[in-house]
């Protein structure tokens, strides 16, 4: 189209096109309406190439038919062909209807009529491929959500190396492998939660900021997501998901911010994305899969499917609500969700995803098919989950009105289990505990059945993520009145002096203390500097939300800790055998938000091990006035 000149567009101030779209927002209620408004408004450029667009192509039905010819030679399909001409009779419809416009009414007429015969033709040909489309269906067999799923599990194990590399390693990841992750995210969206790449691409950072934790789940609402459905888009997605997509927000989106674009998913170029069906298709090249059946439509046509087969009425709205359909389908199945629901019912989808079979089980099949008397969200609101509670017997679930069968029962069991998981783990957020100290956590819990082992959950601790570090009770605590466990200050001899030694275990990811001092700036750190002559330097300059900073542990005692010697001002240096790294946070603290920086071990700490981390710098800095400090090339 661009290349035939039929992409131009008349200024969208026109009085035409600006009454046309307050006709469209206000009196038809079609709010994603600038699609429909730019159409139009390519329409009337092609038929009036300069000057205000004006009615004078009411007469020129050669050109118009001239126009229709250039969308058919453009490569457009048959189906976006008679968008435009819908758009443009729906335009007519607006002008008849004005009354402060001089319009002869029966050439608009005249003019539809003619715009409707063009169409016929073009309506055949649409026709012809939905049926040959339908026939390959059927002849070749529509592929399964688990066959759609194939590039996410295809590309699962480099996904979660890439995660582990940026988010617990703190490993650098080239430019290509963060736009491959970002690729992944996006189609985690779109396959495995039925989403539109209209959802994808309109995801903000303050939706995402702003999800909720209910049930298990974490909800985020999409508002702006460029269709034609008037409802919000909503997902929920695991624990594990959510962690996955603060990666992205974490470590690789910061680096392609250019300017004040507020979308979660940015491309290379620090801009909104342009169309999240190109990067699927960029992911199934990668991985070497064929991308003909794996689109974002398929795997919605593929679930919806299953869905008619084998969900019930009530079910039916809730996954129209959540795969977001558009509102000639929703009127159908659409009620507002509540969150529990929304979280019921991507649980419900879940099922979809694991199921190779080309249908699922319908309500007529044994029990302990996906089919229930009553769906799991009412399961539970009968029998809350909760950490301390005891399953709902046989009796008491058939008294209920529920079904013999173990399905709900198993699955509130898990849930149960994943609550309990979560709850040990979250209780050593910072730090790796023993197995003793596990055991004596999970003794004192008091739970007789469906209880964790102490080194199940040991295996599944992980070095806790920036923003849940940020949170971490343990850490303010420990921050605030400077009392780290597990360290001591030991006297060294030669020219070392006196360094951190530790009197406990340390595991990889544990933060071990902070280096504590007052923030000031970059430009007042450097003139302290200036002062110092021939004596130790406790300034630890870093970088924080674009701003240069200093924490000044050269002021000793400190205000706030008077008499009290901190361990970070007291780290020694070594370039070769580090074995923490300094973590710079935001941290709350007496009711105000202060920049820490908290030094996290890189490998398991024995005890006696003296802490080390690399101060940048050695014996040949400071213009060779430390060549003779050998400990700085340890």
């Amino acid at each position: 189209m661009q290349a035939g000149g039929m992409y131009d567009k008349c200024p969208p101030e026109s009085k035409l096109l600006v009454g046309f779209k307050n006709h469209l927002i206000g009196a038809l209620q079609v709010q994603n309406c600038q699609q429909e408004v730019d159409n139009v408004s390519r329409f009337l450029r092609y038929m009036q190439p300069k000057g205000e667009p004006n009615l004078e192509f009411l007469t020129k039905t050669t050109e118009t038919m001239g126009y229709m010819q250039a969308l058919i030679q453009s490569g457009l399909s048959a189906a976006t062909i008679l968008n435009y001409m819908k758009n443009i009779i729906r335009f007519l419809q607006y002008v008849k209807g004005c009354v402060d416009m001089n319009v002869d009414w029966y050439k608009i007429l005249k003019y539809i009529d003619y715009l409707k015969t063009m169409r016929k033709p073009v309506a055949r040909t649409h026709s012809g491929n939905v049926c040959s489309t339908r026939y390959d269906r059927i002849v070749d067999g529509m592929p399964t959500v688990h066959e759609c799923n194939l590039v996410l599990r295809s590309g699962k194990k480099r996904f979660l190396d890439m995660y582990n590399r940026m988010a617990i390693s703190k490993m650098v990841v080239s430019p290509t492998d963060k736009t491959w992750y970002r690729y992944y995210c996006e189609a985690l969206m779109m396959l495995r939660h039925f989403q539109r790449p209209g959802a994808v691409e309109g995801m903000t950072v303050k939706e995402w900021v702003n999800r909720k934790l209910t049930d298990g789940r974490y909800l985020i609402s999409i508002k702006k997501h460029k269709t034609g459905a008037t409802h919000v888009a909503t997902i929920a997605l695991t624990l594990e998901e959510e962690a996955w997509y603060q990666g992205y927000y974490e470590f690789i989106r910061p680096e392609f911010v250019r300017g004040e674009c507020n979308c979660f998913f940015l491309s290379a170029r620090g801009t909104k994305i342009t169309s999240g069906s190109s990067d699927l298709l960029r992911l199934h090249e990668s991985c070497g899969i064929n991308h003909v059946s794996c689109t974002s439509g398929q795997v919605r046509r593929a679930a919806e499917t299953l869905v008619a087969t084998s969900f019930t009425e009530n079910q039916k709205q809730n996954v129209a609500a959540y795969m977001f359909h558009s509102d000639l389908m929703a009127d159908k199945h659409y009620r507002m969700p509540v969150p529990s629901t929304i979280v019921a019912t991507a649980v419900l989808l879940d099922t979809l995803h694991y199921t190779p079979e080309r249908y699922l089980p319908t309500e007529t099949d044994a029990p302990g098919s996906c089919m229930s008397e009553k769906e799991f969200s009412d399961f539970q609101k009968t029998f809350p989950v909760s950490r301390d509670c005891q399953p709902p017997t046989k009796k008491q679930r058939v008294d209920a009105g529920f079904s013999e069968n173990r399905v709900y029962y198993d699955r509130w069991r898990k849930c149960q289990y994943a609550d309990r998981q979560e709850h040990l783990l979250s209780s050593y957020t910072y730090q790796k505990p023993s197995c003793r100290k596990m055991e004596r956590l999970i003794s004192k819990e008091g739970w007789t059945s469906n209880c964790p082992k102490a080194q199940h959950i040991l295996d599944m601790w992980t070095p806790a993520l920036k923003y849940v570090i940020a949170s971490d009770k343990h850490i303010l605590n420990s921050c605030s009145r400077q009392k780290w466990k597990g360290l001591v200050i030991k006297s060294f001899d030669g020219q070392k002096g006196e360094g951190v030694v530790a009197t406990t275990n340390f595991t990889k990811g544990d933060i071990v203390c902070d280096y504590h001092g007052k923030v000031i700036t970059k430009a007042d750190g450097e003139m302290m500097m200036k002062d110092l002559v021939d004596q130790a330097c406790y300034l630890f300059f870093f970088k924080a939300g674009g701003e240069n900073l200093c924490i000044d542990a050269q002021t000793w005692p400190c205000q706030c800790h008077a008499g009290l010697e901190t361990f970070g001002r007291k780290i020694n240096h070594s370039s070769k055998h580090p074995n923490i790294m300094p973590l710079s946070v935001v941290l709350r603290l007496d009711d105000e938000d202060v920049h820490t920086i908290l030094f996290k071990a890189t490998r398991d700490i024995k005890v006696d091990t003296e802490l080390k981390f690399n101060y940048g710098v050695n014996r040949k800095s400071f213009r060779g006035e430390a060549l003779d400090l050998d400990w700085l090339d340890e």
